[in-house]
């Protein structure tokens, strides 16, 4: 699951940090909502696309003292977020894997996309 920062407006020692994924790309700023504004232009003015999700992730990866938590996207995740642990019990239990199952992984999208919160 993406990270999303929990206090975007808590200035945090050196600032908020973003790399650019494809460019490597630093910025900087000391909120969020300044570092959105400063990666925005960039984006725009080099022909990308900015993805929220990612935006959020990539902040959490690269700010060190960054607050953050997993992000919520849809029902999906609240399912995950609800048996998550009790599969862990079985897998520890039986020596299965359900925590690693991809069907449940694209079964968790699915919901996400159906049900968006």
């Amino acid at each position: 699951m993406p990270l999303k920062v929990s206090y975007p407006d808590t200035v945090v020692s050196q600032g908020f940090i973003y790399v650019h994924t494809q460019t490597g790309a630093r910025f900087q700023a000391i909120t969020v909502p300044l570092l959105r504004d400063k990666v925005d232009a960039y984006v725009k003015a080099n022909g990308f696309v900015l993805n929220n999700e990612e935006f959020e992730d990539n902040i959490c990866r690269n700010t060190p003292n960054c607050v953050c938590t997993e992000a919520i996207r849809g029902l999906g995740d609240i399912v995950h977020v609800v048996l998550n642990p009790i599969s862990k019990v079985i897998d520890n239990m039986t020596g299965s894997n359900l925590q690693g199952c991809g069907g449940c992984a694209q079964r968790q999208a699915n919901l996400n996309t159906l049900v968006p919160l």
